[in-house]
Parts: structure tokens; C-alpha cells; sequence
């Protein structure tokens, strides 16, 4: 089955995997002339009041501009906050999802409720969604670049100081994307996009491989989305390369129908493991150095370093492990935690809570071989069919110029040993094949090779 975005807006039905599943945003649209479609739409949405157009000032000139002119004709009141980078970090022209800006957009909220339009990509949204979620309005997203899958989400990552925390945030009502719009933003921010659908193959293989193990809830339909989302966009990528608008436009739609399997399921499990655990990781270091880049440049290079650790993992023979040594020789509680503080630094206060050691404390004593032994044929079978091979994927960043090692994004050897180490608490609830590395007794070892191979 061929998934349509347009045909999951406002979607709800009921799934063989025993769950009813709801995408509550009305409408989506994928064209040239998309923003036209607001004048039929915003009736019909029943959205009402003054419109507070949310951008930057390139986003501005590139579709706010037009957003206004649309809304104003319709006899909508329109007001626009241009947003406008204040902060230290490199590079210095990017706006933050930062308390100055959510600031900005909440003293420029009009009285008479009305509702509020993002125009730009993944900062302009999180701070849109995350000021509508707080002020019960709802919000329409006229997306500018196909940077990023978060376009659909009900999250917000929301910087305070150097951390960003994810925040709880609302879903936009509509979705407008215009491929001319698209072809007119950096093509940096199109290969960005490019990573963060890479990593669904990694996300996939995690949670099937929980699946496997754990039991963990797995549903196929929602698994076939992202699948046809990594299928369609690696069909593109010569065409990704040369920036063509219709290209660019089915990376969105890709990007868009991740977000879609991530509310269908109700959190990023579909769409985000090991690779993005790392990118987070990675993220939390730079801030604290001051440094940004584009979330999908570093989980392009936690792809290729965790589908080298399932590459390592798969070919072992767990049946051949002395189960109870590799059990005597996990580290005492205080003394593992004592180093994912260390790893995590000042970021590890807003991370921690008391439920974590009782999750670790169980971890620590679970008997992994009992449930990886009679199930390792199983796994070695299902879990690739979600996996990419190595060189294909260096391929495919190379010819869209992304980064294929660490230190091409300022990422420091120390970082890349302690993500490797502690990225898993990023999401404890989480299982990835890094758990699987860690209770197994191998992460140290493989990690340790990996890190050896990148920095010599």
C-alpha cells in the first residue's frame, strides 16, 4: 500500500495491531500555490480572529509576506513578529527556540483569541507550537525548508540556557508546503533532511529489535510509513542534489509522513533510536561550547556509527557467551551513574529523575541472555531487512555533502566516547541496539574500535 499524506489529514481508523489510530492535523497541502489554498481552508477550519504570522525575516520575504497579503484580503487581521537571532552561539544569524523569543511571540499575542501562522522550519515551529500549546490556540505551519520531520509534531525542544528540553506542544491544524518556496532555501538545510530520514533505518531495525526482545508494542502499518518514507527519498537523492523543486517537495512530504507514524503511534519511537540518541548527545555538547549545526548533519553520522555497531553485534554468537560472567561484570548502580553524570554534566540535572535508578537497577540485574539465545536466529534474520549497508549510506551522503565523520562537525573524539557510553539515558525507556551492546558486555569493546577507526 502507497501511503497519501493528504489522504491520513484528519485520518482515524482502526489498525490490526489492535490500536485505534488518530492524525488530527485537517489539512495538508503539498503544491505550488499551497498558500492560496488558505483562503478555502481557514473558513473551513473555523479559525476565527486576529492571525499572528510567526517568522524570521528570511522566512518573512520568502512566504510571510505573502501569508499576510492572503490573510488581509480574506478580511482576517493580521499581525506579524519577525524574529531576529540574539545570542553568542555559532553561527550567530540562526533564531533560537530560546525564552527571549518565545517571549517575543507571546507579548505580540492579540486578546481576541484568534490563531497563530509559523512560517519557516524547524525553530519558527517549536516556538509556534509550543506558544500555542500554551495558550490554547491553534496554529497552521507554512513550512520553508524540508530540513527536518518535526512539521507535524506535538513536541517542542525548547533551549534554557545551554540545554534543550523536549517540551509537550500541539500539532499544527494545517500543513502548506510549496516546492518553489522549498527550492529557494539553502540546499544545506535539504541534506539535513536527507539525515534525519537516513536514521529511520536505524530507528526501525531498534524497534524492531525490541520487538524481538522486550515485546514491546510494534505495529507493522505504522512501521510501512516510515519505510516508504526511507524508500522514496534514497530513490531521490541525484535528484535531491541538484535541488529539483519536485524532489524537494517528496523529501518534505517524507519528512511530514514521519511525523504523521510518530503521532499515530504517540511518541518518536517510529522515527528516532540509537542514531538520534547520539545527535541529542552530540547536540548537548556543542551548546555547552556554543556551537550549532543542523540536527539531520549529526544523525547522518550517528547512522553510519550505529549501523557499524549492529553491523559488529550481528555477527556474534550469543550462545557461545559466559552468560554469568557477562552479568558479574556489570558496574554496580552508584558506580554506572557516577559516569553518565560525569558524560552528561550539567545537562544530567534536567535529564535525571528518581524513576531512573529503579529502571537502571532492573536493567542491571536482568538475565538479557535467557531472551537473546532463543531468539538471536530471529533477529539476525528480521532486523536487517530494516538496515542499510555502510558504503551505501557514505554514498548518498557524499553526494549530497553531508558529513561523514565526526570531527567535520566540530564533534570531539571525547564526545563520540561518552555518547557512546551514556546517549541511552537520553531515553531510558528507550531500547536500542545499544542496550542490547551493553547488557551483552560488548559496548565498551565495539565502541572503543569505532572510535579508534574515526580518530585514529
Amino acid at each position: 500500500m502507497v501511503w497519501k499524506l493528504e489522504e491520513l489529514a484528519c485520518a482515524e481508523f482502526p489498525c490490526g495491531c489492535g490500536r485505534v489510530h488518530k492524525v488530527p492535523i485537517k489539512r495538508i497541502r503539498l503544491s505550488r500555490g499551497a498558500i492560496g489554498c488558505l483562503e478555502e481552508d481557514v473558513p473551513e477550519m473555523g479559525l476565527t480572529g486576529t492571525a499572528l504570522i510567526v517568522a524570521d525575516e528570511t522566512t518573512f520575504e520568502v512566504a510571510g509576506r505573502e501569508v499576510e497579503s492572503t490573510l488581509q484580503q480574506m478580511g482576517i487581521p493580521a499581525k506579524t513578529v519577525i524574529l531576529r537571532p540574539r545570542h553568542s552561539f555559532t553561527p550567530s544569524h540562526w533564531v533560537l527556540a530560546d525564552e527571549r523569543s518565545l517571549g517575543e511571540v507571546l507579548i505580540r499575542l492579540p486578546d481576541n483569541g484568534g490563531f497563530l501562522v509559523a512560517v519557516g522550519s524547524g525553530t519558527i515551529n517549536d516556538i509556534t507550537r509550543f506558544v500555542a500549546h500554551k495558550t490554547g490556540r491553534p496554529f497552521i505551519c507554512i513550512g520553508t525548508a524540508p530540513s527536518m520531520d518535526g512539521y507535524a509534531s506535538t513536541v517542542a525542544p525548547i533551549l534554557t540556557g545551554s540545554f534543550k528540553k523536549s517540551m509537550p506542544a500541539t500539532c499544527p491544524t494545517a500543513i502548506y508546503i510549496d516546492p518553489d518556496i522549498l527550492a529557494a532555501a539553502p540546499q544545506e538545510m535539504a541534506a539535513a533532511g536527507f539525515g534525519d530520514i537516513i536514521g529511520k533505518s536505524i530507528a526501525l531495525a531498534d524497534w524492531r529489535l525490541s520487538h524481538i526482545i522486550n515485546g514491546e508494542y510494534y505495529c507493522p502499518v505504522i512501521a510501512s510509513i516510515v519505510e516508504q518514507v526511507l524508500s522514496q527519498v534514497l530513490e531521490d537523492v541525484s535528484a535531491l542534489s541538484t535541488g529539483d523543486p519536485d524532489a524537494l517537495l517528496r523529501l518534505a512530504e517524507g519528512l511530514i509522513l514521519s511525523g504523521v507514524a510518530i503521532l499515530m503511534f504517540g511518541d518518536s519511537r517510529p522515527a528516532a533510536g540509537a542514531e538520534h540518541e547520539l545527535a541529542h548527545f552530540w547536540e548537548i555538547k556543542g551548546l555547552e561550547r556554543g556551537r550549532l549545526c543542523y540536527h539531520g548533519d549529526k544523525v547522518a553520522i550517528g547512522t553510519l556509527i550505529v549501523t557499524e555497531i549492529y553491523q559488529r553485534m550481528l555477527a556474534l554468537e550469543p550462545k557461545a557467551f559466559d552468560w554469568e560472567k557477562v552479568y558479574a561484570e556489570r558496574l554496580p548502580l552508584a558506580q554506572y551513574k557516577q559516569i553518565v553524570q560525569q558524560d552528561f554534566a550539567e545537562a544530567w540535572e534536567a535529564l535525571y529523575s528518581p524513576h531512573w535508578d529503579k529502571l537502571k537497577n532492573q536493567e542491571l540485574a536482568r538475565r538479557t541472555g535467557e531472551l537473546v539465545v532463543p531468539n538471536w536466529n530471529r533477529i539476525q534474520e528480521e532486523v536487517p531487512k530494516s538496515l542499510l549497508p555502510i558504503d551505501s549510506i557514505r554514498e548518498y551522503l557524499s553526494v549530497l555533502g553531508l558529513c561523514q565523520n565526526p570531527q567535520e562537525l566540530g564533534i570531539e573524539k571525547e564526545w563520540v566516547e561518552a555518547g557512546l557510553r551514556s546517549a541511552k539515558e537520553m531515553r531510558p525507556h528507550r531500547y536500542t541496539i545499544m542496550n542490547l551492546a551493553a547488557e551483552m558486555g560488548c559496548l565498551e569493546t565495539i565502541g572503543g574500535e569505532i572510535v579508534q577507526k574515526i580518530f585514529g
